[in-house]
């Protein structure tokens, strides 16, 4: 573990200067840690695996992203605060929402984020599909983030309500345009995505994300969606 928490490494693998941040970071991993002790937050049993996969995993493929003063981000099936806990350390003057609809994890999201001092980011105990029907939501974001949450058709048609035009959502998969069969490919232009646009709200390019997929919203997400979950999977199977 001694590797990891080498403030000098963080700051490689995230890109993050303060010493406060960093710090934080590990306290948080920290927190992680201990919960897991009580019941299973996550599926990683130790420090060195929290801090590498979770903290490091969520930073690291957008360590040298710019984003705005006032930037307002969505993290999609936040479980635990991954990536949304993170991205709220390193981009501090931004403001995040972190979905999800297991109540214990969103009291682990909240009672930590105040614990650490990060008044920045919130947890909401809602199912996405709900938040992309509600006004407060929709609309609104500048970034959607989310990682492992569930195919990319799904992803797709929870994230795009909730953006603004000319924002992104950001996939941590390895896959490219490439890899989209023709049904998702369809379905991503349906919403107003796309998988080649370039991104156009400052300091966001894809030069500048070192892995993973964007997909940019260019207009308007039809009114119908969201659809529910089990339409949505059944869709996303065909």
């Amino acid at each position: 573990m001694e590797h990891l928490t080498n403030l000098n490494l963080l700051t490689e693998r995230t890109g993050i200067t303060d010493k406060n941040k960093l710090l934080r970071l590990i306290a948080y991993a920290k927190s992680i840690h201990s919960e897991n002790m009580k019941y299973n937050l996550t599926g990683h049993k130790t420090l060195d695996e929290t801090i590498e996969n979770l903290i490091i995993g969520s930073l690291e493929p957008v360590k040298n992203l710019d984003v705005p003063r006032g930037t307002l981000f969505g993290d999609m099936g936040t479980g635990a605060g991954i990536p949304g806990i993170p991205l709220g350390i390193k981009y501090d003057e931004s403001r995040g929402i972190l979905f999800d609809s297991n109540q214990k994890k969103i009291r682990f999201v909240n009672k930590t984020a105040s614990d650490l001092g990060i008044n920045t980011v919130q947890g909401i105990d809602i199912r996405v599909e709900d938040a992309g029907r509600d006004n407060k939501y929709r609309g609104k974001f500048d970034f959607i983030f989310t990682r492992a949450m569930s195919d990319i058709y799904t992803i797709a048609e929870l994230g795009s309500p909730l953006l603004k035009t000319g924002g992104i959502i950001y996939l941590y998969i390895n896959k490219s345009q490439e890899d989209l069969n023709n049904h998702i490919k369809e379905h991503i232009t349906e919403l107003g995505l796309s998988a080649d646009a370039a991104p156009v709200l400052k300091g966001i390019t894809k030069d500048n994300i070192t892995e993973g997929m964007i997909l940019t919203k260019t207009k308007e997400t039809d009114d119908k969606y969201p659809r529910r979950m089990p339409v949505i999977k059944r869709m996303a199977m065909k």
